[in-house]
């Protein structure tokens, strides 16, 4: 019979009154009814038949008549004696499902017979059962059927103490029981009041809400829905907690009723709560329980349950939204505040999770606090972060969840607020939420956004979260989820992890190649192919970020040629162009799309025809995003202005306008970048920005000047030639910025660990503030303005790393010294000086403030808005010391800049006769000491000068001629201006001679950073030679970009449009040409011709213009003329050009810079021009025009990349663009001529036999194995190329000598097919490595993990065979002591591993050293007239005592507190019982407490640890009685007794323990089980073998084509170690197999044979150690080894020692062979005999053939490391490290690149030829010229003068300088240092 079938015929019985008791089988019958697996007719019957049989044995069973208060009534009794065995039995078992049965058919009985049930629940057995459940972490359904049970049991007294007093009141707390947290307070309260005492609850509605508990179906719906509407009810219920104050700390504590505001938060919770749901597990399994529990024959048919439709999703959801708008999640977050009651907090975060199920009410939540609430309660919850996961408590989760549902709609700083530390530590509680066993997968998905929402708010997330332990196995484990929103989250959350945290992105492959990492590329991999758009997007983000790596770049190439769907994956991804367009959604309808940051373009262009649809239907497949939109910033207007629709200098100057003022300040016209000033920091110039340059070709990132920069270095690495960056534009539109920063990337990718090429990137660094501080000043126009011009070469060694530098300066302004504009400064170097001096360098060069001195205060501008001069200079001192000045040297530089100072602080008045006089000779006197001359020598030559007449040329008379004040001002100020402009040319010098090449140069990268266009109200000589350098870059740029491209467009036969321009070649010839004479030439004329009257020469020079009328870019408009440049037309004033380009000094000045006693000051003017020479000195404009020729010739020898600068508005503004102005620029720059050219042209092209020599490797037509096999010429052979690679005909060209190849990315790709080529060769090399490196790592893995499990064994097996000597075969065992898997923990509560009840015992017991044993023990207790009794205690043994505490309940509370402490000195022996029991008794020395006796479950165990601690000292006694003190003076003993009726475990009853029997006392322990073995992977299956292995060939291979010479090469040739072939052993086989007689012996002895000859072998010495490898010989310096075989290729075949291996021969040296000893004469010979010798076997020496020479072929070799320029997967350096090969008979000429992206020069080419430098080295220092006055000694130089303490100069004494940089005219001019340096040094150190 069924058990409903057996029920119905009891409940007949019962109905009919026609039974008797209930028997065994029955009463079994009944205990299973109450399962919850059984349906709810079932238990409905069970409980009609126990409460019928309850009722008749209460009606059948009399009354006692003379009961005591502690006996029982008859009828309680016999139903304790019908249901108590069931129950005790059921308790025994450990099966979970029978203590399940027990516990629910308990609970039954309290609601039907609360008198019998609450008998059996005090027993001893049972409670203790009850403890033991709780202890064993029960499962989730055993631990809620418990905590009913004990609610039940809560409801009555005596129930109620027995649990207070148990720590089963703890576990309740801990798993949040309502109902019996309920009943224990308000029991608890009303035991304390008393029976009069009442406590009215809120009503009679929230009453039932509150008895209802945690199950919320108990509570009708209807009950719900009146409470919810209910507003007055609501307002009063609210009201009994306070509200909270805004932005008070959390929590608040104060004195409150906990129990009540407990029953609030029930009452809110039960009516916000939903419906429990049901996973679809879940479902179909109470379908099937339904199915199977539907019952056919009985009467009672089973109805499907009704749903009440009040409890529907839709009403519960207004249930929510109305207690919002009553102000619930105020009350919430002041329940927190309030309380911190474990209880009251779970439920409020159950209230706030079914709340924020609805969006609409998380805002509402969030600003009354709740997020923070959440917060509280979370971290009331939280062990510390040593605790294992799946220790944290489950009703916590319910709280993360809530949080994590505001993470997920808010942001971070709304949830967590400002702090970041609020924000980091909410990473740990979404961490739990994903890892803990009991999270549902709604829980893990919501942790999931939950974290990627986190990451996405700094750097520091990302790292904290991927530092979470076991976070990033579990993310990456659900990867692989068959949900697709799970696999969604996860993707997500790696996305930004790799784009966030460095550990991550090197995890991924940033960082190395393993096999972890190319495990983790192929699931990205596999995620961008998959069918969800968002997991799609993310893991395509994903894959796009981690390529910027060359190691992931890698192993997605290994991936690929292993699974040969990784390419064809990522091509989908960045063009879809096999998909429909039309199914392609709307960004902002695909939801996470924007949270992503990654957008989904429709591909422009012609529609594709989209696919038919599979037999199956469905949808078309949604077009994959293309990744590389997800980097890039989202850019206005056009980055390439090739792309502009309409090309009019009107359509350049809106895109640059628009780009301008969104802060993109780069654009491109193809090559060409266009950077506008945008006056303000962009933060663009970060090492950030700087590495995302790295490797990437220009089309891969948007427009910035480092592109530039990485361009010029990989073409210098790639096609080993010069690279030049031209900067050119008008002054302030930040040409020296770009040059800083090419710069500054050139010197952070060059690589290089060398501290003498990490000294020269310094040093190269270091030239920009050192060059800055005495070359730049502040303008009108720009505060950090370029008066010089400066071209930098970087030398690079053939592996691109800097080796050297030198610079070459050109025209500094040195006008500016003497002299500035209004509201224009003098150069930096001398503010910074006068601010920053020190105390000492005042004291010695008399250095105050700017004020004090005429050159720095008169044009009333002494500090500049963003500049610094106090930290410039600091920065200037630092890059002296680090470009190689001397101290004394830095010192000297000060000295000079203090005289040039105080010069001009002379000033001067005039005499009655007009001359001038000194007006403060205390200046001249400084000047003098400083000069190290005479005062009075200075004074004199200030105010006179030498006059020497000739006649017939003959030397006359010499004259003093006295000064008029003007005349003395200018040759003042042209010794200031001499001293300056030689001190720069000395620095310049110096730095050069400093970073001179540490070695042989390859290439060299040239930064042009001049002085840009000028055009001002008054222009002179300095303009005209600044604009005249411009007019001669303008020239190079159209001779490159423009002109020269279309004549060879015209040479090479290829068909396009040619464009008109304006070639300014015809300015260039009106300035620099001879005949017709141009300008310089009239100049110079002019000065020779009229030399003595500047005035005079000034007229000349106006009437000889007149013949350069007839040139229309001249006009001649009196003593002005103007010329038409490229950039305008500028109006020149003659006034003062011809004294500017004499540039000379007076004898005067140079005869008193001779008489210097400082030999710094004569170095800076090294040679005095010869008086009696007839040559005439070079003028400026000789100067210029030949440094303006000189850098022309160093810039054409270079290939040039081009940054065009342009100057957006004159006043420095950061939001004003000047259309005007810029439209101005766009013209003279030429950019809309640059356009159309660069459209209708062709950006790469190369002669046919460099194409091939590049690009043999893409076509199987042209090469075999990396060998060229091409027979035809090399145009039909790059014909074969370009068309096998499947580029477009409209892509290319064929020219008459050169291929064209019309857009770059057809040479990128080109490049990509030709790295992925050496992929290929490197993966078959690795695919062999790798299989065997992952075999032989699990071999040790599995080696490591059999020893690891086997050594924990060990040690737990050996305290446990301790443990069973101990007892010695004397003590009859428990069974499952002798289990094979029991292992002794010593430390069950958890005191030392921070378990909150360990942890608060060890602080109750005052312990701070180690917990060696710690657990639940019954003590027992005597009690005053009673018999003893167990109770239950804690006990606790540390290496010096035993601690015993007890609970008990005070005030209704549960107090702990320390019992009794038990020192180990104490204790003599330890007495136990020959039986099963689990008795013990500590003897300790005599007290009042006496003998403790207990029993404990570790009985073994604890003895274990006590003997170890006290190694031995006390006895372990095994007797069947135990005798102990029980007192001081009274002993008692203790009988054990074999009682099989007991049925587990001993029974304890009046000194007597009742016991069943154990096992035998010989028993011994069960062996530790063996885990279940595992199946061993075969290594033949591993991933990196082919199917079928070798022993399966494919099919036939393709036949090896000859190699072939490349195209104008005789051959090349790359050493290959030849494999070592056994030589053989066989013996020659002899032509006859006929045997021959053998010889009769002969009458005469044989003669001996003579000694053998010493084989001919060549003996070799290593020179050198070698370190071989397989199959190469190893060797040690002097080694003698033997000759086998030479080769050609550097290896040789040696024998050592028996053993034959390769080595190279450049480690071997020959030994000579000994001489050989003269050879005895042969014996005489035999007697002759007439019988026949058979003829010997011939031996026949084989002589080997001449190899004829190989055939010389490009082999790559294997040990290289491959690159990438695959868009998106560069190097990270900006380069790739080359294929290697060794070069023996190269050919000089091959210059061809063997790498995309090489970082060294491989060629065996000579360097390219260095232009000339003009400045040699310092020259040495030339001797003192005698001008003391005949004595022939040194000048007197007087000590240190008195500081003068003029005032500031008032400038009344010098002409006011006229505006637009006109300066006063110099009297003289002044040699040029770099000629006279170069003089010098010709002449040698002797001269």
């Amino acid at each position: 019979m069924s058990l409903d079938d057996k029920l119905n015929a009891l409940l007949k019985q019962s109905q009919q009154r026609a039974w008797a008791t209930l028997g065994s089988e029955e009463v079994s019958h009944l205990t299973q009814a109450f399962r919850p697996t059984q349906s709810a007719d079932t238990r409905s019957k069970a409980y009609l038949v126990l409460s019928a049989a309850c009722q008749h044995v209460r009606e059948t069973v009399a009354p006692s008549k003379g009961n005591g208060l502690n006996e029982l009534d008859p009828a309680t009794e016999a139903l304790v004696k019908l249901f108590a065995p069931p129950i005790r039995d059921r308790f025994g078992e450990t099966n979970n499902d029978e203590l399940i049965t027990a516990v629910t058919f308990f609970t039954a009985l309290f609601q039907v017979d609360w008198q019998s049930a609450a008998v059996i629940f005090l027993e001893d057995n049972v409670f203790e059962s009850l403890a033991d459940i709780t202890d064993l972490n029960p499962s989730k359904e055993l631990a809620g059927e418990t905590a009913r049970l004990l609610a039940q049991a809560s409801a009555h007294k005596s129930c109620r103490e027995r649990i207070i007093s148990s720590e089963l009141r703890g576990w309740l707390e801990k798993s949040t029981s309502a109902v019996a947290l309920i009943k224990l307070s308000r029991g608890t309260a009303e035991d304390a009041k008393g029976p009069a005492a009442t406590d009215p609850g809120p009503s009679s509605s929230s009453s039932n809400l509150i008895l209802s508990g945690e199950d919320s179906s108990a509570t009708t719906n209807a009950i719900k829905e009146t409470l919810s509407k209910d507003a007055a009810f609501l307002s009063r219920l609210f009201n009994l907690i306070p509200r909270p104050k805004k932005n008070q700390a959390y929590p608040v504590s104060s004195a409150t009723n906990t129990p009540q505001v407990y029953g609030i938060a029930v009452i809110i919770s039960n009516i916000c709560s939903y419906r429990p749901r049901l996973s679809q597990d879940q479902e179909q399994i109470a379908k099937l329980r339904q199915m199977a529990n539907n019952p056919s024959t009985s009467g009672l048919k089973s109805t499907t349950p009704v749903t009440d439709p009040l409890d529907d999703d839709p009403h519960v959801k207004e249930r929510c939204r109305r207690m919002v708008n009553a102000g619930v999640g105020d009350v919430l977050s002041g329940m927190v505040r309030i309380t911190d009651g474990k209880g009251v907090y779970v439920n409020v975060a159950k209230t706030i999770l079914g709340l924020v199920e609805d969006k609409e009410n998380r805002g509402k939540l969030l600003q009354s606090g709740c997020s923070r609430a959440l917060v509280t309660v979370i971290r009331s919850f939280l062990p510390p972060t040593t605790t294992p996961v799946n220790q944290v408590e489950e009703p916590v989760l319910v709280a993360i969840q809530a949080l994590a549902k505001f993470a997920i709609t808010a942001s971070p700083f709304h949830v967590f607020g400002p702090d970041q530390g609020t924000t980091f530590d909410a990473i740990r509680p979404f961490s739990i939420l994903l890892l803990h066993p009991s999270s549902s997968l709604l829980q893990q998905f919501e942790a999931l956004m939950a974290l990627t929402n986190l990451s996405s708010a700094s750097p520091e997330a990302c790292s904290r979260i991927f530092k979470s332990e076991g976070l990033m196995n579990k993310v990456e484990f659900m990867l692989l989820d068959d949900n697709p929103l799970v696999q969604r989250a996860s993707t997500e959350l790696i996305c930004n992890l790799i784009a966030g945290s460095e550990e991550v992105f090197d995890r991924y492959g940033g960082q190395e190649e393993t096999a972890s990492s190319k495990s983790k590329l192929q699931i990205l991999v596999a995620l961008s192919d998959v069918e969800d758009t968002n997991t799609r997007l993310a893991a395509s983000g994903a894959l796009a970020t981690v390529t910027s790596s060359p190691n992931a770049c890698k192993a997605l190439f290994s991936l690929q040629m292993e699974r040969h769907r990784v390419l064809p994956i990522l091509a989908q991804l960045i063009d879809p162009t096999s998909e429909d367009d039309s199914t392609i959604p709307d960004p902002a309808s695909v939801a996470g799309l924007l949270h992503r940051g990654v957008a989904i373009s429709k591909k422009a262009g012609k529609k594709v025809t989209p696919a038919a649809k599979k037999s199956g239907g469905g949808n078309n497949k949604v077009a994959k995003a293309d990744w590389k939109e997800g980097f890039k910033k989202k850019q206005v207007g056009v980055s390439d202005m090739t792309l502009l629709t309409t090309i009019t200098n009107e359509a350049v100057n809106e895109n640059l306008s628009q780009r301008w003022k969104n802060g993109e300040i780069y654009t491109y016209i193809g090559g060409v970048l266009i950077s506008v000033n945008p006056f303000r920091d962009l933060g663009i110039y970060t090492d950030d920005v700087l590495s995302r340059y790295k490797g990437k070709n220009r089309l891969e990132v948007p427009p910035h000047v480092f592109s530039i920069a990485e361009s010029a270095y990989y073409n210098m690495n790639a096609y080993h030639e010069n690279q030049c960056v031209i900067i050119s534009g008008e002054s302030g539109a930040g040409k020296t910025e770009a040059a800083k920063r090419i710069m500054q990337y050139i010197a952070a990718v060059s690589g290089g660990k060398d501290s003498s090429i990490q000294e020269i990137k310094d040093m190269v660094l270091a030239t920009n503030p050192l060059l800055e501080s005495f070359g730049c000043a502040k303008t009108l126009r720009n505060n950090n303005s370029s008066r010089h011009g400066k071209y930098l070469e970087i030398m690079f060694n053939d592996h691109g790393e800097p080796i050297g530098a030198q610079i070459t300066n050109y025209l500094l302004e040195k006008g500016r010294v003497v002299g500035q504009v209004e509201n224009e400064r003098n150069f930096h170097i001398f503010y910074q000086f006068t601010k920053a001096a020190s105390n000492e360098q005042r004291e010695t060069f008399g250095i105050q403030g700017p004020e004090a001195y005429a050159y720095t205060s008169l044009s009333n501008c002494l500090d500049v808005p963003g500049i610094d001069d106090v930290k410039d200079f600091e920065e200037t001192r630092r890059a002296m010391q680090i470009v190689g000045l001397a101290q004394h040297e830095q010192t000297e530089v000060l000295r000079m800049l203090a005289v040039i100072l105080w010069l001009g602080n002379i000033q001067f008045s005039e005499d009655d006769s007009g001359n001038s006089v000194v007006s403060d000779t205390n200046v001249t006197d400084f000047v003098g000491y400083l000069m190290e001359v005479d005062p009075a020598v200075v004074q004199k030559t200030m105010t006179t000068k030498i006059v020497e007449t000739q006649r017939g040329g003959k030397r006359g008379s010499i004259y003093d001629v006295p000064l008029n004040p003007a005349q003395a001002v200018s040759g003042r100020d042209a010794l200031s201006k001499a001293i300056y402009n030689n001190l720069f040319e000395w620095i310049v010098s110096k730095v050069n001679v400093s970073m001179k090449s540490r070695g042989a140069v390859a290439q060299l990268i040239g930064i042009l950073d001049i002085f840009g266009f000028e055009i001002f109200e008054d222009n002179s000589f300095e303009q005209l030679c600044i604009n005249y350098v411009n007019e001669k870059l303008q020239q190079i740029f159209i001779e490159l970009t423009l002109k020269t491209e279309q004549e060879e467009y015209v040479r090479e036969k290829i068909k396009w449009s040619p464009i008109k321009y304006f070639n300014n070649k015809v300015v260039c010839e009106l300035i620099e040409e001879r005949r017709p004479p141009g300008i310089f030439a009239a100049l110079n004329d002019a000065c020779a011709t009229a030399h003595a009257d500047p005035s005079a020469a000034d007229n000349s020079f106006i009437q000889r213009t007149a013949i350069l009328s007839s040139n229309p870019h001249f006009e001649s408009r009196g003593s002005q003329f103007l010329v038409k440049h490229y950039a305008g037309d500028v109006m020149y004033k003659v006034a003062g050009m011809t004294d500017k380009n004499k540039d000379t000094l007076i004898k005067d000045l140079l005869d008193l810079v001779g008489g210097s006693g400082n030999a710094f000051l004569q170095e800076l003017f090294p040679d005095r021009p010869d008086p009696n020479s007839k040559k005439r000195p070079p003028t400026q404009g000789d100067k210029i025009k030949a440094s303006a020729g000189a850098l022309v010739e160093n810039l054409m020898r270079a290939q040039p990349s081009y940054i065009r600068t342009i100057k957006p508005n004159q006043n420095r503004s950061a939001s004003e663009f000047d259309d005007k102005a810029v439209l101005h620029q766009i013209k003279y720059l030429g950019l809309q001529e640059n356009i159309r050219v660069r459209r209708a042209g062709f950006a790469y092209r190369n002669t046919f036999e460099k194409m091939v020599e590049r690009f043999y490797l893409l076509s199987p037509n042209t090469s075999y194995a990396g060998e060229y096999t091409w027979h035809g010429d090399p145009k039909s052979g790059c014909e074969k190329i370009l068309t096998d690679t499947g580029i477009s005909k409209d892509e290319w060209q064929m020219g008459v000598t050169k291929a064209f190849i019309k857009n770059p990315e057809t040479l990128f790709a080109l490049e990509t097919m030709r790295d992925r080529y050496w992929h290929n060769m490197a993966a078959r090399i690795q695919r062999a490595w790798r299989n065997y490196m992952r075999y032989k790592n699990d071999c040790a893995r599995r080696i490591q993990r059999f020893w690891k499990a086997n050594k924990e064994n060990i040690e737990y097996a050996r305290i446990r065979d301790y443990g069973h000597q101990l007892l010695g075969g004397r003590k009859e065992r428990r069974r499952f002591s002798l289990l094979g898997h029991r292992r002794f923990m010593g430390d069950y509560l958890g005191a030392d591993f921070k378990n909150p009840l360990g942890q608060e015992l060890k602080s109750i017991a005052g312990i701070s050293e180690k917990v060696s044993f710690s657990g639940r023990i019954q003590l027992l207790v005597s009690k005053l007239g009673r018999s003893s009794k167990p109770s239950p205690r804690y006990l606790l043994l540390t290496g010096t005592a035993i601690y015993i505490l007890v609970t008990t309940a005070k005030d209704g509370r549960s107090v702990t507190s320390l019992e009794r402490k038990i020192p180990l000195v104490t204790i003599k022996a330890v007495s136990m019982s020959n039986l099963r029991d689990d008795w013990m008794v500590l003897h300790c020395n005599i007290s009042e407490e006496g003998d403790p006796v207990f029993s404990t479950t570790f009985k073994t165990e604890l003895t274990t640890c006590l003997m170890q601690l006290t190694r031995g000292s006390a006895n372990v006694q095994i007797t069947p009685s135990i005798e102990y003190h029980k007192k001081r003076d009274k002993k008692t003993a203790i009988k054990f007794q074999k009682d099989e009726t007991i049925p587990r475990n001993d029974l304890y009853k009046s000194h007597v323990v009742h016991v069943p029997s154990g096992e035998p006392p010989d028993s011994v322990s069960r062996p530790v089980p063996r885990k279940k073995g595992g199946v061993a992977k075969p290594v033949s299956k591993g991933k990196l073998l082919r199917a079928g292995g070798p022993s399966k060939p494919t099919g036939a291979s393709r036949p090896k084509p000859a190699a072939q010479p490349l195209p104008g090469k005789t051959g090349i040739s790359i050493p290959v170690k030849p494999s070592v072939t056994p030589k053989s052993t066989t013996k020659p086989t002899p032509t006859s197999t006929t045997r021959q007689p053998p010889p009769p012996p002969s009458r005469a002895p044989v003669p001996p044979p003579p000694p053998p000859l010493e084989p001919d072998v060549e003996l070799y010495k290593a020179k050198f150690d070698f370190d071989g490898q397989e199959g190469e010989m190893s060797l040690t310096k002097d080694d003698i080894v033997e000759l086998v075989e030479k080769t050609d290729n550097g290896w040789w075949l040696v024998k050592k020692d028996g053993n034959e291996g390769w080595t190279p021969n450049n480690y071997l040296v020959l030994v000579p062979p000994k001489p050989k000893a003269t050879p005895a004469p042969p014996p005489p010979p035999p007697p002759p005999t007439q019988r026949r010798v058979p003829a010997l076997p011939q031996t026949t020496t084989t002589t080997p053939a001449v190899k004829p020479p190989p055939v010389k072929s490009l082999v790559a070799d294997s040990n290289a490391k491959p690159v990438s320029v695959f868009p998106g997967m560069g190097p990270s350096n900006g380069s790739a490290m080359p294929w290697k090969k060794t070069h023996t008979q190269q050919d000089s000429t091959d210059n061809s690149p063997n790498s995309s992206r090489p970082n060294s020069s491989l060629a065996n080419k000579p360097p390219p030829p260095l232009a000339t430098k003009p400045k040699p080295g310092p020259p040495p220092i030339a001797s003192k010229p005698n001008v003391s006055g005949g004595n022939g000694g040194p000048p007197k130089i007087p000590g240190k003068p008195p500081i003068p303490t003029t005032q500031r100069p008032t400038g009344a004494s010098r002409p006011a300088p006229k505006p637009a940089g006109r300066n006063p005219p110099a009297l003289g001019g002044q040699l040029d240092l770099a000629a006279a340096l170069a003089k010098r040094a010709q002449r040698g150190p002797d001269a």
